[in-house]
């Protein structure tokens, strides 16, 4: 996987057209000749990205934490790299070099496949239309991901100056092509046009397996995303109302399947997590990853990794909802999380990415590992529509939504134990039953208990920033997209989200230390709003080739930053 080349798309996507499809024809100068529908349908099968950007932004996000520093030898350079937003020099099957290269391959299969329906007389048949709406879709996705991954957020005021990426609308001709970035702005009207086209041409009838494919749920809910970064609240619920239909329960996860399966091995619960039957799943991605082995029970990735500090003051044990003990949450939780403690590791963990090795030799037992990862699935379409009700000041229909999601992820009310703190730090005992069915008086009292957050004392509020909506802090509007983004950050962890949610509402996050017991806590870096680093560095190769490379600030980390007295890190369960 990593013996690959490095530029935009065509040649790429010829040699894996050469190589995946035996019964395509070649012409006498090797070019590939797809003249029919069934050699389209194969083409298309590689118009779909086979690398993970999960690892890149997740690691880049408030979801992870420094474990014991360099004493803590459970790390690779490129995770490291990634967590300290450095430009990433390390090769690795989740590297932004080949998040770069096989998105560009993928949108080259794409546009292949365009020329191929326009070649054949254009998309005359039920089945060439539905090809075309899939490689439309497939180049909207690609480059949505890659502006968003190596750019700075969407902004009305700044995405007509700043570097988008090109935007390619056709195979690779020549030799050696030249490309320019454009802007964002102008990456996200191109995307919008393909994606617009895409959905007016789109059918389910020719898959076998949809969710493999751009089927209509799928794109609905790539649109929602899509007009949520692009800060349009009024189409991101049109999409997402498409893509849930007149009752959102109906495609919630169904998480029972999982309730006999045991508690003490992620993968059963992981697997089905991404199962093609699970009808939440709108989108799946077959990935090359050690993913698996970083988000599960393993030392792999122990060093930087979301932890139970975090997990505790910032995550499960703080939503509005939430018990304060871990037996309750655990009982609590439909979705279970795993937390994986030793000596060197402190793993807060979702089921979310299972194990798989692709065989390639069977007498020396080598080949690849690889995960499914979820790419578009119903809880987003509600929680993007829950978001976008909230942005346009509709606490009521916003509120709807995230009680669909809660009454999903949530048991019913569930009576627990709660140990909370006097001003001396003693235990006070009580008895409290919790109800998943969320008020905003309960979201008032729940803003109420938790200041805004500081790295020394972790909550799950952080100030927001946005630029593109006015939020009074204190305010319903503002309590609830706070518990929305913390919803969000639940239900998307593992799975690379956060990032983006944190470009999008300019949340200033850090870089801690912090040690196994959580008793001492080093900060060592800090990300504000539109900081430089939030563009992830465009490979070298690319950059060597004559694509502008993105501009990077003086990182913070020498700006008086120290370590607090353990006293100052008494704050895993905060009141």
């Amino acid at each position: 996987m990593t013996n690959k080349t490095y530029w935009l798309a065509g040649l790429v996507a010829a040699a894996l057209l050469s190589s995946c499809n035996d019964f395509l024809d070649a012409t006498p100068d090797s070019r590939i000749t797809v003249d029919t529908e069934n050699k389209v349908k194969a083409l298309l099968t590689t118009a779909y990205p086979s690398a993970s950007y999960v690892r890149v932004t997740e690691l880049a996000s408030d979801n992870a934490d420094d474990l014991n520093g360099s004493s803590n030898g459970n790390y690779d350079r490129f995770s490291e790299q990634c967590f300290r937003w450095q430009e990433v020099t390390e090769q690795d099957n989740e590297s932004p070099q080949l998040i770069w290269q096989d998105y560009y391959a993928a949108i080259g299969a794409a546009n292949q496949a365009l020329v191929a329906i326009d070649n054949m007389g254009g998309a005359t048949t039920p089945t060439l239309r539905a090809y075309r709406a899939e490689a439309l879709l497939c180049r909207a996705f690609a480059h949505f991901m890659l502006t968003n991954i190596f750019c700075l957020n969407y902004s009305k005021a700044h995405s007509a100056t700043d570097a988008g990426i090109p935007y390619a609308t056709a195979p690779e001709t020549t030799l050696d092509p030249k490309y320019e970035r454009g802007t964002v702005a102008e990456d996200y009207a191109k995307i919008e046009r393909d994606l617009q086209e895409g959905m007016a041409l789109m059918g389910d009838g020719i898959y076998q397996v949809p969710r493999y494919h751009f089927n209509t749920k799928a794109a609905y809910t790539f649109a929602s995303r899509f007009y949520l970064f692009y800060q349009k609240p009024d189409s991101v619920i049109k999409y997402s109302t498409l893509a849930l239909g007149g009752d959102a329960n109906e495609l919630m996860r169904d998480y029972d399947a999982m309730a006999g399966m045991p508690t003490d091995d992620m993968q059963p619960r992981a697997q089905q997590y991404v199962s093609s039957d699970e009808q939440a799943n709108f989108l799946l991605f077959p990935v090359y990853s050690t993913d698996q082995y970083y988000f599960s029970g393993t030392m792999t990735g122990a060093r930087f990794n979301n932890n139970s500090y975090i997990g505790q003051a910032e995550e499960f044990f703080a939503t509005p909802w939430a018990p304060d003990n871990e037996t309750a949450m655990q009982s609590q939780q439909l979705f279970k999380f795993y937390w994986f403690y030793s000596p060197t590791a402190n793993k807060f963990l979702l089921p979310r990415t299972p194990a798989f090795f692709q065989e390639v030799n069977p007498n020396t037992h080598t080949g690849f590992y690889r995960t499914v990862f979820v790419a578009l699935k119903s809880e987003e379409a509600l929680l993007n529509r829950a978001e976008a009700y909230a942005i346009k000041g509709d606490l009521a229909a916003s509120l709807n939504d995230i009680n669909v999601w809660t009454g999903n992820f949530v048991a019913d009310s569930v009576e627990y134990n709660t140990y909370e703190y006097d001003e001396n730090w003693n235990y006070i005992y009580a008895k409290v039953a919790s109800n998943n069915r969320l008020t905003l008086d309960m979201i008032r009292k729940w803003a109420e208990k938790y200041d805004y957050y500081r790295p020394e004392r972790p909550m799950p509020r952080k100030h927001l920033h946005p630029e593109w909506i006015a939020l009074t802090e204190g305010s319903d509007q503002e309590n609830l997209i706070q518990a929305l983004l913390l919803i969000r950050r639940i239900e998307f962890l593992h799975e690379g989200m956060r990032w983006f949610d944190i470009k999008r509402y300019g949340i200033k996050i850090y870089r801690r230390l912090i040690i196994t017991s959580l008793n001492a806590l080093e900060l060592t870096d800090s990300m504000a709003y539109r900081d430089p680093r939030q563009a992830i560095q465009l490979p070298f190769e690319v950059r060597a080739a004559g694509l502008e490379a993105n501009p990077r600030g003086t990182s913070p980390a020498s700006a008086g930053y120290g370590v607090w007295q353990p006293s100052a890190t008494r704050t895993l369960k905060l009141k």
